[in-house]
């Protein structure tokens, strides 16, 4: 007979292997949108690693670490936009792992079997899993950086003191918000040097301080040789709504369980602040990290809105860590269990309202631009010749953009045997009467990208999922 103690290391390893292929499963069901797009063409092979860094420079926003790994993977095993989508779903698998890990480390209980849990059918992580960007190597890098720093702390051994300047410094080099997670532990130090009177820690103030030099070469570097000329406005001042959830109804899946996880959150903090604040450092970290993660993005915005969830998507990490730790600092067993209950039936439970779970009984929908399927039906239109709708004014970034689309357009074009023709709009704006199908996606930039000129008339138009397409004569 299977006692307990078996049935729920059983389940947490069927867990695992679900949410290992969750992550793989639907991996390439979406074509690319925009973003990944831009991902695809900034690391060509085909190019020189100066000309990659010099398409990046002029195109991304995060720093270069990430797509130097995606390029030579490309150079390895072949310029398929799968690589770079291979490359998330394996990390966001390690993902899984590593912040078991750190929570085990925190918590030397069965804390770490929820929390890999959780990690598991977490829907935003099996989102950005399956994106060719970098935001499941910022997580992960994250979780590095954090498992090294405690175990320095349990151990006082110098070598994860070195691990954890690596770590910080190679996240930084993949995004700036990472540098959040370095200030929470140097506000740590500072907090324990001033309002507890221990004393420093001299090897990890020599840690931190070598650290802050690399952070500060990689960003003085990163932002001296950015040339992005676009000026990227998606980004909003959060308004009061956000204050009601604090992005957990996009972290956990729906406003409902945002709000459980949040309110759960909460309590935990009022109950066990007496642990947070004066017994368990590691802790008091996690919470600077939670607090930090909000509280910097949102005094800088008022000078320029640069809050998102993904780019803030580490924050995670703490929350996980510091729910499934503080469940099992319960003493009372009846309101622990249900608490531990409530975590693992809510997080089942959304599966089923999310494609990974409706697809095996409902027809699973798009929700990125279906560019393969709008190329096939040109393809087999007797119009054959299409442009992309790119609303700049600015003739260099309208090339850009239009050699970001045509790069994938014609990977896809050689895959599945397209015989069409892009033409860019300055060559159909040189054309005479002629017909041609325009491609907007309004996720781009083009929220006007519909409007149709006045010496055009519609002969024919299609939808596919983000897509407009436009069949259009000029009169």
């Amino acid at each position: 007979m299977i006692n307990s103690k078996n049935l729920i290391n059983i389940s947490l390893i069927f867990v695992i292997i679900l949410g290992v292929f969750l992550r793989l499963y639907n991996l390439n069901y979406d074509d690319l949108w925009f973003d990944e797009m831009a991902t695809f063409w900034v690391t060509d092979p085909n190019i020189s690693f100066s000309e990659m860094f010099e398409r990046h420079k002029s195109t991304e926003l995060a720093p270069q670490f990430y797509y130097i790994i995606i390029y030579f993977l490309n150079v390895i095993f072949g310029y398929e936009p799968e690589i770079g989508r291979y490359f998330s779903s394996i990390i966001g698998i390690l993902s899984i792992f590593s912040v078991g890990y750190l929570v085990k480390i925190v918590n030397n209980s069965n804390a770490y079997k929820l929390s890999m849990y959780l990690m598991s059918l977490n829907v935003y992580l099996i989102s950005y899993s399956m994106e060719m960007r970098a935001y499941m190597l910022v997580f992960f890098l994250s979780s590095l950086s954090l498992i090294s720093i405690f175990k320095y702390i349990n151990t006082k051994n110098k070598l994860f003191l070195f691990t954890f300047s690596i770590t910080q410094t190679l996240a930084a080099f993949t995004h700036p918000f990472t540098i959040i997670i370095f200030v929470s532990i140097f506000s740590f130090q500072i907090f324990i040097y001033f309002v507890k009177k221990n004393t420093s820690d001299k090897n990890l103030n020599f840690s931190l301080a070598l650290t802050t030099i690399f952070i500060f070469i990689i960003t003085f570097l990163y932002y001296f040789n950015l040339n992005i000329t676009d000026d990227y406005t998606w980004n909003k001042q959060p308004n009061i709504k956000f204050y009601t959830n604090f992005y957990f109804s996009k972290f956990f899946g729906s406003r409902l369980l945002g709000l459980i996880h949040l309110i759960i959150l909460i309590y935990f903090i009022f109950k066990f602040k007496k642990s947070i604040f004066k017994l368990n450092h590691k802790l008091l970290i996690l919470f600077i990290i939670l607090c930090l993660s909000y509280l910097v993005p949102i005094v800088y915005g008022v000078y320029k809105p640069i809050l998102n969830s993904k780019y803030i998507i580490f924050v995670i990490i703490p929350i996980i860590t510091l729910l499934c730790v503080l469940v099992y600092d319960i003493k009372n067993k009846i309101i622990k269990n249900t608490l531990i209950a409530i975590f693992l039936i809510v997080t089942i439970g959304n599966q089923f309202t999310e494609q990974n779970f409706k697809q095996f009984y409902d027809e699973r929908k798009y929700f990125k631009p279906q560019f393969n399927s709008a190329l096939n039906y040109i393809n087999s239109s007797d119009n054959k010749n299409y442009t992309v709708n790119v609303e700049f004014t600015n003739e260099n970034l309208k090339k850009k953009y239009e050699d970001i689309y045509l790069n994938y357009f014609q990977h896809l074009s050689k895959k599945n045997n397209y015989n069409i023709n892009f033409i860019s709009s300055n060559e159909y704006n040189n054309m005479n009467s002629t017909q041609i199908w325009i491609l907007c996606s309004h996720l781009v930039f083009n929220e006007n990208c519909k409007k149709i000129k006045n010496n055009q008339t519609i002969m024919e138009n299609k939808n596919f999922s983000n897509i407009y397409m436009n069949l259009v004569k000029k009169n």
